[in-house]
């Protein structure tokens, strides 16, 4: 898939931490058992997260992790922390040599992937969140669709690219389908600002998933995500866990999403390009991130 993920997984981990959340709350809240229920004091939830082609490992030609994230969502301060682990990153994989750490999903899917994230960083991360880009087109579709300003007019297409890419939207405000969303959030050449501007289309675009999902009208498809849930994500974290989380970050903003990529270098070994971690600035920003404790070594 190349780095398809890449130009928009912020709007993806918006999606994942309010609308999921918001649908793991609504049962939650509809559940038989009142014990435990509240909108504030829940625990920070830690996961791996991880965009793929294909969810089976096993079926797919070439099942690896296109993007790697840890992320940590903080309801005290209503923060969410995520630091991008490049996916040539040089890392043991128990089992195998040591290699890039991307291949660890083919050969053993999240839960392998997971620990050889936590073995390369040091970190207990238990859960992990697992999605295909389908799962954003599907999302935005039971949304109604997503309002935003395009800023110029979007011609493109790509029969080679993985998934085919083909971009027709006309600059102007307007609701963009999903099918169309994908395609706003992959559009890069024509900005005249370049990437800023690319940037920016993506921040808006994001603010106004944000502002959609927050909107009461919403609140009515919340369980139609019940469906791209299912098909197009796999995670390990209990749903309780999740409804806590969501009730208390219901109020989160934009502002409040802190993005960062693991600091290394780029180095070639026999060929092959690695990217190699440096391990003291990794261990300062994983703890400024609140991944470790800080009184850790």
């Amino acid at each position: 898939m190349k780095t398809f993920f890449k130009s928009f997984f912020l709007t993806v981990i918006a999606i994942l931490v309010l609308g999921l959340c918001a649908l793991a709350g609504y049962y939650y809240f509809i559940s038989p058992s009142e014990e435990g229920k509240t909108d504030d004091g829940a625990d920070s939830l830690q996961f791996l997260m991880l965009g793929v082609d294909s969810l089976d490992s096993k079926k797919a030609d070439n099942a690896r992790s296109d993007t790697i994230m840890i992320v940590n969502v903080i309801p005290q301060t209503k923060e969410v922390n995520i630091i991008s682990i490049p996916r040539d990153t040089y890392a043991d994989i128990r089992g195998y040599k040591k290699q890039k750490i991307n291949h660890s999903f083919k050969y053993g899917g999240s839960e392998l992937t997971l620990d050889s994230v936590n073995n390369l960083l040091g970190t207990n991360i238990k859960y992990y969140m697992t999605i295909d880009y389908r799962f954003v087109e599907d999302v935005v579709d039971k949304l109604g669709g997503i309002t935003v300003d395009v800023p110029i007019d979007m011609n493109y297409e790509d029969p080679t690219a993985d998934p085919p890419l083909k971009i027709d939207i006309k600059a102007g405000t307007q609701n963009l389908n999903g099918h169309d969303a994908i395609g706003f959030l992959r559009f890069r050449k024509g900005y005249k600002d370049a990437d800023l501007g690319r940037v920016k289309a993506q921040q808006q675009f994001m603010s106004a998933l944000l502002n959609k999902i927050r909107d009461p009208k919403s609140m009515v498809r919340i369980p139609l995500l019940l469906g791209p849930y299912l098909s197009y994500s796999e995670n390990n974290i209990p749903i309780k866990k999740l409804a806590e989380v969501g009730i208390s970050m219901k109020g989160i903003s934009t502002e409040n999403i802190n993005t960062n990529t693991l600091p290394g270098v780029p180095r070639y070994m026999n060929g092959v390009s690695y990217f190699i971690m440096d391990e003291q600035k990794a261990n300062v920003m994983l703890k400024n991130n609140g991944f470790i404790d800080k009184e850790a070594k």
